[in-house]
């Protein structure tokens, strides 16, 4: 599903591998297809979720494909990822890290434990009205 040694790009500009950024009790990627939210608004959308589950040891990122690079570092994108203090919003610019890339209108979701397996995984189409309320509750999930 993923490619655990694929560099990621940060909004810091650095490159990050997935245990840079994990934390004490796993992660949550949630990759974003092309057509996927700009980054803030996925910060601010799911700020309250990502900040129990970080509380809980379980670091939240949103990883968008490099050619969303306007959506995920413009600047009121950055100013939110910084305002968390950590890295959350990263390019895969390599294209490399989801070996089956994203659909454009979608966006997926993964938990990994802390020592880089898959516990649970979805794909969450933005055409369906419910998707946040999906994307909430598999987020809810994974702090369980």
């Amino acid at each position: 599903m993923i490619d655990a040694s694929a560099w990621l790009t940060s909004q810091e500009y650095a490159h990050r591998l997935l245990r840079d950024v994990m934390g004490a009790h796993g992660l949550v990627v949630v990759g974003m297809g092309r057509a996927g939210e700009r980054g803030f608004q996925m910060l601010y959308r799911f700020s309250d979720a990502c900040d129990e589950l970080e509380a809980n040891g379980v670091n939240v990122i949103f990883v968008y494909p490099k050619e969303s690079a306007r959506h995920v570092f413009d600047a009121t994108s950055i100013r939110g990822a910084r305002y968390r203090g950590k890295a959350c919003l990263f390019l895969d610019a390599e294209g490399r890290f989801f070996r089956k890339p994203v659909d454009a209108q979608t966006l997926r979701a993964i938990h990994l434990d802390r020592d880089m397996r898959l516990t649970v995984a979805a794909d969450l189409p933005l055409r369906d009205a419910m998707w946040d309320t999906r994307l909430r509750a598999f987020l809810s999930a994974c702090r369980s």
